[in-house]
């Protein structure tokens, strides 16, 4: 059997779609399992075990100049055509929203079996009813129902290479802070940090997303925390890593630490919950009814963490 997966949107959905690619891989042992994912979002499956071979391409709307978006078109039309050519039996795109563009792959495989979200005109054999109360970690295994796949004890995977781990093995045992979110009505300010991370008597270290390395340098100046610079995501990974407690804002970070067996606190904004919390840690989410992260009480924050180390 020849199965081709399609997950083409954010890391943190991707590492959400983990558990179930690796209960589709215990069904089908000997099945030929590829996937379809993009230039951002494919260090999420990365080195996964349970994948023999990923399709990866850019985003045309991800490049600015022409020459580069001619390139990025040009390469999507090459996997279109490598994807035609494998004469797949089954496709499934893990999109809990029809999306167009990931049916076009399905659609290009000519797959008897081909499984999504109901969309206007589309050519799914199988309809996935999506649930905003349902995880996105469950709605993957939804997905799958169709070829008598059920959820089991499987967990997310995401790859660390080995000499990251090394490189951040001194902040073992710490409590990180990850301060950054890319959305207003998630972002915390600087200010209830400090009062967080003055009530905490253990080792803290802090890491940010670019926008936001003022205030890290900030809090470092004003507290007892470290500021830890990282290059890349990935790097940040190396970091979470070694941690015992990932205290953090609403992003792709916050579904990678399960992955790497850390435990996670989300302080949360306008996200539903519900579908996003971080997977194994439902009840370490703290969110306002506001939704948003704002007007979340600090000492809420500080009786979650001192509960959890």
């Amino acid at each position: 059997m020849k199965i081709l997966l399609v997950r083409n949107d954010n890391i943190g959905d991707l590492v959400c779609t983990t558990p179930s690619i690796e209960a589709l891989r215990k069904k089908y042992p000997k099945a030929q399992i590829d996937i379809v994912v993009n230039s951002y979002n494919h260090m999420a499956i990365d080195n996964n075990p349970h994948i023999d071979n990923i399709y990866c391409y850019t985003k045309p709307k991800h490049k600015k100049k022409i020459s580069d978006k001619i390139n990025a078109i040009l390469g999507k039309t090459k996997i279109l055509w490598q994807i035609k050519r494998e004469k797949y039996d089954v496709a499934v795109v893990f999109r809990s929203g029809y999306s167009k563009s990931a049916e076009l792959f399905s659609n290009i495989s000519m797959a008897k079996t081909r499984i999504g979200a109901k969309g206007k005109g589309d050519n799914f054999t199988h309809h996935i009813t999506p649930d905003a109360k349902e995880h996105e970690v469950e709605f993957c295994y939804k997905c799958l129902n169709p070829l008598g796949i059920k959820k089991g004890d499987e967990k997310p995977f995401f790859y660390v290479p080995q000499n990251l781990k090394e490189r951040y093995k001194n902040y073992q045992g710490f409590i990180l802070f990850h301060i950054s979110s890319r959305i207003e009505e998630n972002r915390y300010p600087k200010e209830k940090f400090k009062k967080i991370i003055d009530a905490i008597d253990d080792k803290i270290i802090i890491s940010t997303e670019p926008d936001d390395i003022e205030n890290a340098k900030w809090l470092e100046k004003n507290t007892n925390a470290t500021y830890v610079p990282t290059k890349s995501l990935l790097d940040l990974c190396g970091v979470i890593s070694n941690t015992k407690l990932f205290v953090t804002l609403d992003g792709g970070a916050m579904h990678i630490a399960p992955a790497l067996g850390v435990k996670t606190i989300a302080i949360s904004g306008k996200t539903n919950m519900d579908k996003w919390y971080p997977w194994g840690y439902k009840d370490l989410v703290i969110q306002d009814k506001s939704k948003i992260a704002k007007n979340i009480k600090s000492d809420l924050v500080v009786s979650k963490i001192k509960e959890n180390v």
